[in-house]
């Protein structure tokens, strides 16, 4: 029985005499690796931060660059806008005054080339002078043509002159705005 406590004795303290020697030996070897493991995550952690910071200054560089451009195009939109808006004034109006700028009275229905032509040879040159008219006056300018014409239509020609001279100063309001 000496003989096996005697191995077994043997073989607990070889055992134990290797663990010291790994203990020692790994730990002496370990200990520069871990630091440097340590060091390795500190310096990633920087990098990502720094990655972090680099991707939020171009981010806001990108933003900025956004804002401008929406800017920009909200003011070209606000232009097109204007274009779009003096375009309907003009095909709003653009029947109602000739080429010269004069008031075309031949706008308005009912009113021909011989009409118009008494009208502006009695002064009449505007939407808003014809409108100032009563029917009466009309009469005088016109004659027996005027009953003959619009007795039926009442006051449709005085009503719509009255309605192209409100087009007109509509848009010429719009456009010195």
């Amino acid at each position: 029985m000496n003989v096996l406590a005697a191995l077994v004795l043997g073989l607990l303290i070889g055992w134990l005499i290797e663990w010291f020697i790994d203990w020692f030996y790994w730990r002496a070897r370990m200990h520069p690796l871990v630091e440097e493991n340590s060091r390795l995550e500190k310096e990633n952690d920087h990098l990502k931060e720094n990655a972090q910071q680099e991707e939020n200054t171009t981010l806001i560089r990108e933003h900025k660059k956004l804002d401008e451009e929406n800017s920009t195009l909200k003011e070209r939109l606000a232009e097109l806008e204007a274009e779009i808006s003096r375009i309907k004034v003009s095909a709003l109006i653009g029947h109602l005054l000739n080429k010269d700028g004069a008031h075309n009275l031949q706008a308005i229905k009912g009113i021909g080339p011989a009409f118009a032509k008494r009208l502006n040879d009695s002064g009449i040159k505007t939407f808003e002078q014809l409108a100032q008219q009563t029917p009466q006056d009309m009469e005088r300018i016109l004659g027996t043509l005027y009953k003959r014409f619009f007795s039926k239509k009442g006051n449709a020609i005085l009503d719509q002159s009255k309605e192209f001279a409100r087009n007109i100063a509509a848009s010429q309001g719009k456009q010195k705005a």
